[in-house]
């Protein structure tokens, strides 16, 4: 029994209120999707749930589709903003107790739920101001577990999944400065591009999760190389972070070059940490990088012209302006 005592057992009931809930989900998703209007959408995922709790949750389906109404009450909840985070991470764990108890072996769907559940409550919880960072990267190993454990699902899936959540991890670790954290979130950027090498070119998610873990690892070399004397800087590292750079731009243009055009805003930072080292570490080659990434012929005006790309140029004007008394061409 539920604990509100309201259990239907006739199969066609069952069957009739458990139709009726999927229209009210289908009407709910279909306002946060097509319209963003997610206080709408919380009332029919309500409906839905009303509903859904007076079926009999030993059934394994009909558990799934209950924690299914409390995940998307959840990603409602989450475009209302920060006011509502409270109430985010209570459909998050409602959930995530029916998902728990779900036999996982049985069903590629519960896993693959499992993962996305103990991620997204992830983002939420690095969101909070100030951010629950170990509880986020706890929940993110449990994403990381469930997929482990998901030998069922179709691998190209389970991969671009790992890279999201590996991503997501390498970044949450590499908020707090300290050198097991760099570590930490070295690994897990490391790990994002690996599982995402095969697929980058040709995957747009794939794209952006390699990209964004390329982003995480300059942060930690800038970190790294800032720590030391220019004189004592390892060259390995200087390489690593010039590669990652000219990696992630020339990604960038593969991606510009097909007509997509949502990476501009990680390409300027890559451009300008791409500059910043090149000045700094070998600038013999500054002239040739930059020349490079404002060549258009590589790089279309719409590219080039861009705020984000303009913004970039009149930043890396300004660092070369600062850098010329210093002796540094």
């Amino acid at each position: 029994m539920n604990p509100s005592g309201k259990d239907i057992d006739d199969p066609q009931e069952i069957k009739a209120t458990d139709a009726q809930a999927s229209l009210f989900m289908e009407e709910g998703i279909r306002l946060l999707q097509s319209k963003n209007d997610a206080d709408a959408a919380i009332l029919y995922f309500d409906c839905a749930l009303e509903l859904r709790r007076r079926l009999p949750i030993g059934m394994p389906m009909h558990a799934y589709g209950l924690a299914a109404c409390w995940l998307n009450r959840a990603e409602a909840l989450t475009r209302l903003g920060p006011t509502e985070h409270a109430q985010t991470l209570q459909a998050y764990d409602e959930a995530l107790a029916l998902l728990r108890s779900l036999p996982l072996a049985d069903d590629v769907r519960f896993s693959k739920r499992l993962a996305i559940a103990h991620q997204n409550r992830a983002l939420v919880l690095a969101a909070q101001k100030p951010p629950a960072t170990m509880e986020a990267i706890t929940s993110l190993h449990d994403a990381v577990a469930a997929l482990d454990h998901a030998g069922a699902m179709d691998a190209t899936e389970r991969d671009h999944l790992l890279a999201v959540v590996w991503m997501n991890l390498a970044n949450i670790q590499s908020l707090e400065d300290t050198l097991p954290s760099n570590l930490d979130a070295r690994e897990a950027a490391r790990r994002t591009l690996a599982l995402v090498k095969a697929y980058e070119h040709q995957d747009v998610a794939a794209a952006e999760a390699g990209l964004k873990a390329r982003h995480v690892l300059c942060r930690i070399a800038a970190r790294r190389l800032s720590a030391h004397p220019e004189n004592e800087v390892d060259i390995a590292d200087v390489h690593d972070a010039t590669d990652l750079a000219d990696e992630g731009l020339d990604l960038v243009r593969e991606w510009e070059q097909g007509g997509v055009d949502r990476f501009r805003g990680l390409a300027s930072d890559l451009f300008r940490f791409g500059v910043r080292v090149y000045a700094y570490y070998q600038p013999h080659f500054l002239d040739q990088f930059i020349s490079e990434q404002l060549d258009p012929e590589r790089f279309g005006p719409p590219y080039l012209q861009s705020t984000e790309m303009q913004d970039a140029a009149r930043d890396i004007i300004l660092l070369l302006t600062s850098l010329r008394p210093e002796g540094r061409e």
